[in-house]
């Protein structure tokens, strides 16, 4: 899964969203080798106002379980599918592994490592 953000137009989207090998955060900007404090101010300002999460001091992101659902539900629907029980099962082993590597903090909100792109 990959969380995509626009910090242009603050738009947050979810693609892979049946890809359960990973989670990213990919933050698309007009200078990504030029990231500084305004961009992540801006990356974390943008997924707190979309309510998918927020930064970590360490330079994570922090995403909630019910966030990616709602963003893998939006970009199933505009596949014209919908989240099955399967999708779930595979959601579920997702988190446990992630959880069991350490990646889930004390609230469930899940680690992701940030990838900046050009937009």
């Amino acid at each position: 899964m990959e969380i995509m953000v626009d910090l242009s137009g603050g738009r947050v989207w979810l693609e892979g969203w049946e890809d359960f090998g990973g989670l990213a955060l990919s933050a698309r900007t007009e200078r990504p080798g030029e990231v500084d404090d305004r961009a992540l101010e801006a990356l974390s300002a943008t997924i707190e106002d979309s309510g998918a999460g927020w930064m970590e001091a360490e330079g994570y992101a922090l995403v909630t379980p019910d966030a990616l659902r709602s963003l893998a539900e939006v970009a199933a629907d505009e596949d014209g599918l919908t989240l099955g029980p399967d999708w779930e099962d595979g959601f579920a082993s997702m988190l446990e592994f992630a959880a069991e590597s350490g990646w889930v903090n004390s609230d469930g909100a899940v680690r992701a490592h940030v990838e900046w792109r050009d937009a």
